[in-house]
């Protein structure tokens, strides 16, 4: 049976002018909501007391400032999701492209925090990890862009991923990620397969155990 895990994020001041700016000794509380013309939908504020000053909880995200209502922020999320381009999405809420893009960043870089907070929060029991990428390209073929990918194995959990070529320094940071959210506090031993690259061996060997020479880097790769 699995315990319950509080997944709220820590509040703390995301004004960079305020001397008390990401302390998390200094105390944040509700102070009231709001609504805007373009979003009926209220909206939290926030004090934060040792700054003595007042935010909006939409300064946590760069849609501070943005125009738009927080449930257009979730549709235009879902059609991206659903494989809808920025073009797509703007011709349906008769939108600037650039709007939807702006929304689009920002989702994304919000929902990226959220999961590398929940991964640290969780201390992911990783016993089986599998590495892949894939590519595509941006523009034309000759400009190839690779996404390396780390999943937990038996739960399909998706625990990162990392773009760049299809060079050790990517499969460096994916490692280095993994390595930053399991837990190995009781000795665990975890088991990577890989496809035949061999930069995913020498990003092993760096930062878990050393890998076998005898090892084949033009099979299955078991750590």
């Amino acid at each position: 049976m699995c315990n319950e895990v509080n997944t709220e994020t820590p509040l703390f001041c995301p004004v960079p002018d305020c001397p008390h700016y990401q302390k998390t000794d200094n105390k944040i509380t509700k102070d009231g909501v709001y609504t805007t013309k373009s979003d009926p939908t209220p909206r939290q504020m926030f004090l934060c007391n040792g700054g003595n000053h007042r935010f909006s909880e939409t300064r946590y995200s760069d849609l501070f400032g943005k125009q738009g209502s927080f449930k257009e922020y979730e549709m235009a999320g879902k059609m991206n999701c659903y494989g809808l381009s920025s073009d797509h999405i703007s011709d349906v809420f008769h939108s600037d492209t650039r709007t939807i893009e702006t929304w689009l960043n920002a989702i994304g870089k919000k929902a990226e925090q959220f999961h590398i907070f929940v991964c640290l929060a969780l201390q992911l029991n990783l016993l089986l990890v599998q590495m892949d990428e894939l590519w595509s390209f941006v523009g034309s073929k000759s400009h190839q862009l690779w996404v390396f990918i780390g999943i937990d194995a038996p739960t399909k959990f998706w625990i990162n991923f990392d773009k760049g070529s299809r060079t050790i320094s990517t499969a460096n940071r994916l490692v280095l990620q993994i390595k930053r959210f399991g837990n190995w506090t009781n000795g665990t031993i975890v088991k990577f397969t890989t496809d035949k690259l061999a930069a995913y061996k020498n990003a092993l060997n760096k930062y878990f155990v050393e890998i076998p020479q005898s090892l084949s880097t033009n099979s299955k790769t078991t750590l």
